[in-house]
C-alpha cells in the first residue's frame, strides 16, 4: 500500500455563493491527488501516455460528502494505492 498527501488551498472560484466548495469540484481534487501521487513516484501522465501507451480513464467515481470545504480552507488530499496494479486496472482511494 502507498499513500501520498498533497496540500491544496480552496480558491474563491471553486466555491458557490455560500462560500462552500461546489460539489462538482471534488472530482478535480481527486484528479489532483492522482496526478501528484504519480509524480511523487517519479511518473507522469505524459510519460504513461507517450512512452508506455498507457491511458488511465476514470470509469467509476463514488463520492460521499462528509462535511463541506470552504473558501480559503487548506485541504489535505490523501490518495492511497491499495495494491500494485494488475493487468488492466488501478484503484485509487481519496480522502480530503
Amino acid at each position: 500500500m502507498y499513500t501520498h498527501d498533497f496540500q491544496k488551498r480552496v480558491r474563491y472560484g471553486e466555491t458557490d455563493q455560500m462560500g462552500y466548495v461546489y460539489y462538482g469540484n471534488y472530482a478535480q481534487y481527486y484528479e489532483i491527488g492522482r496526478v501528484e501521487m504519480l509524480r511523487s513516484l517519479g511518473m507522469t501522465y505524459k510519460s504513461f501516455e507517450a512512452e508506455m501507451g498507457i491511458m488511465m480513464p476514470v470509469v467509476h467515481l463514488d463520492i460521499r460528502y462528509l462535511r463541506p470545504a470552504k473558501y480559503d480552507d487548506m485541504l489535505t488530499i490523501r490518495t492511497t494505492l491499495r495494491e500494485l496494479p494488475e493487468r488492466l486496472s488501478i484503484t485509487f482511494l481519496w480522502r480530503s
